[in-house]
């Protein structure tokens, strides 16, 4: 309980004013202790108004320089969260265990056409067109001839070139020993005959040989047809064994006139040959192979020798 010294300046107040507000006015009068009321002067209104702006400004910008939501919790940080864009793996063959596996697929490419072989000029048919058949085969094997891309081989062969419906063979030399050379053709059927005609224009220190064998190998079991060296205008055939060159058996001298002729009758089991016109027969040479080989070449003697001719009029029948 207060008293009053002076009724004018002063006032003593007693009691607990804790956490009141005592508003006085200048006359010392008693206005309430309502703590929450704001004054009634008008300058501290105006003071009051300007520290409440000011107050809301600077936590404004407290909140804005701390990324926090004005309506955030005091104390709280809480960041604006950022988008960041992550790129997707590129997806891998995994494959699990036991899980069955998989082929990637190659690219498709535009296939790469192979030009089909030319096939053969079929046996019998080539001479008269001017053509050694890739059908034969040089012998010896040393001897590899050029594929002229026709189905025909690139010519000379050695000592052999086709021209005007013939094989022709022309071939010279100085000295050496005894060498074969010659053509093999496989016979396109099993039964039937062969026959074919000899010219001679020179036959030196040579010996000419025609023949069927069970292989293209000279030297093996077959059927050797030969004709004497040194004859052109009249010659003989002789059988002779190929393996040994003896001779079997002979024929009587024979006359070329417009050629020598010869026909070679085979079958699965055996060959025999007739020298025409039916002038000598060789009795049938035991020779079992169902595919049978031509053949026809030379023999060059020992030192020079010198061969021209032609073979002609190829004749194949069934």
């Amino acid at each position: 309980m207060g008293k009053n010294k002076d009724a004018n300046n002063k006032v003593d107040i007693g009691g607990n004013v804790t956490n009141s507000n005592i508003y006085i006015n200048s006359n010392g009068n008693h206005q309430g202790s309502d703590k929450n009321k704001p004054p009634k002067n008008k300058h501290d209104i105006w003071q009051w108004v300007v520290i409440s702006i000011l107050g809301i400004a600077l936590i404004g910008i407290v909140f804005a320089n701390f990324d926090l939501p004005l309506n955030g919790a005091a104390g709280t940080e809480t960041q604006t969260p950022t988008l960041t864009l992550i790129p997707s793996p590129i997806p891998t063959d995994t494959t699990l265990p036991g899980e069955p596996t998989s082929t990637p697929i190659p690219p498709t490419d535009t296939p790469t056409l192979t030009p089909s072989p030319i096939p053969p000029v079929p046996l019998g048919e080539d001479w008269t067109q001017g053509c050694i058949s890739t059908v034969w085969s040089a012998y010896p094997e040393s001897v590899i001839p050029e594929d002229r891309g026709d189905g025909c081989w690139r010519e000379p062969i050695h000592a052999f070139s086709a021209e005007n419906g013939d094989l022709d063979f022309l071939f010279e030399r100085q000295n050496g020993d005894e060498e074969i050379f010659g053509l093999f053709a496989p016979l396109p059927i099993e039964n039937g005959s062969l026959t074919l005609t000899i010219r001679l224009r020179d036959l030196t220190n040579a010996d000419l040989l025609v023949g069927i064998f069970a292989q293209p190998e000279v030297k093996t079991s077959g059927l050797l047809m030969m004709m004497l060296n040194g004859g052109v205008d009249s010659n003989v055939f002789i059988q002779k064994n190929p393996m040994t060159y003896e001779t079997i058996i002979g024929s009587q001298r024979i006359f070329q006139g417009n050629g020598y002729s010869i026909t070679f009758r085979f079958d699965n089991l055996s060959v025999r040959s007739i020298i025409n016109p039916s002038v000598f027969f060789v009795d049938p040479f035991s020779l079992p192979a169902s595919q049978k080989y031509v053949f026809v070449g030379y023999k060059g003697l020992r030192g020079y020798y010198r061969l021209e001719g032609t073979f002609l009029n190829f004749d194949l029948k069934p």
